[in-house]
Order: C-alpha cells, then sequence, then structure tokens
C-alpha cells in the first residue's frame, strides 16, 4: 500500500499536524502573496512523508496554478520569482552552500517553471507502526527589488500540486 500526508508548520514538527493526501489531487502548497513590496522576500515549509505500513516511493513538484488580482504590468503572480530547496530548515540560510535544490539552481524563477529535469525527491518506507521519514522543502517566494508600482495593492495565490508515485 502507498499513503501520503504532509506538514506546512513552521518550524517543521515531525510530531506536528499532518494532512492525509490519500484522495486526489494529494498535496497542496498554497501561498497567499499581499502586502508585498519589492524586494520582499517568504519562506514557505512543506514536508511530505509515507504513512506507517506504506511502501517507498518519490513525490515530484509540480508547476504551480497563479491567479492575481491584476493583469498585465499589474499582475503580481507574474512579478514573483522562487526557487526550492530540500531542507530541514526553512530559512534564508537553506539557499546557501550546496543544497539540494528542486527548482532554481541557477537563480529564482518565475511562477511559470516547476522542479527541475533530473530532480528525483524521494519518500522514505514506513515501517508497520511509524511513518516514513520525511522530506522537507523549503520555497522562496519573493518580488524582485525594483518591480513596477502598479502591483502596489494586488495580490496573487500559488498551488503547488506534488504528485507522489509509489516505488513498487
Amino acid at each position: 500500500m502507498f499513503r501520503t500526508e504532509s506538514n506546512v508548520t513552521k518550524p517543521y514538527d515531525a510530531l506536528g499536524t499532518w494532512s492525509t493526501n490519500d484522495a486526489s489531487p494529494g498535496a497542496t502548497l498554497v501561498f497567499n502573496a499581499a502586502a508585498m513590496s519589492p524586494g520582499t522576500v517568504f519562506y514557505a515549509p512543506f514536508a511530505v512523508r509515507t504513512k506507517a505500513t506504506s511502501v517507498a516511493g518519490e513525490v515530484v513538484l509540480g508547476i504551480p496554478v497563479v491567479s492575481s488580482s491584476g493583469t498585465g504590468v499589474a499582475d503580481l503572480g507574474a512579478a514573483l520569482r522562487y526557487r526550492v530547496v530540500r531542507s530541514a530548515t526553512c530559512e534564508a540560510s537553506s539557499f546557501t552552500g550546496s543544497q539540494d535544490f528542486v527548482v532554481g539552481s541557477d537563480g529564482v524563477k518565475p511562477l511559470t517553471v516547476g522542479q527541475a529535469v533530473g530532480v528525483v525527491n524521494p519518500l522514505a518506507a514506513a515501517t508497520e507502526s511509524l511513518p516514513g521519514a520525511a522530506t522537507q522543502f523549503c520555497f522562496e517566494v519573493s518580488l524582485p527589488a525594483g518591480a513596477n508600482n502598479a502591483l502596489q495593492g494586488q495580490t496573487a495565490t500559488a498551488i503547488w500540486q506534488f504528485t507522489a508515485t509509489s516505488s513498487s
């Protein structure tokens, strides 16, 4: 059997609240961008693991679905940039050194880009009574310095879908 659960608490706590992802569409991370100013950076954690009795697997991060209150030069979703690493912490230092980049190893990306080709995000097998070790992600979402003034007061929502598949 293959089942997963996810956790978006910060700081991450293995004993914290986990949401079951047994039904489609599965695990998601929702980021609501509001009151962002040029140069603003936010960090959002996401952890996923197999549930007790589950076999091992892999999880793939999809391209986010983005909705914005504005259009054209006032489209906040189009102006936002992001990077993602696999990290046990979720802060600025998570993106320094030799990190396991999922998105943005060569710099920030627009919200029209998903997981880099060749990246593998493993999910550990669980035991009969305990879940598998979590695979932890850290999202960095930013509004670049020098962003257009028309973005002032705009909002955007990005929803990232994680697709998990079993190894067997």
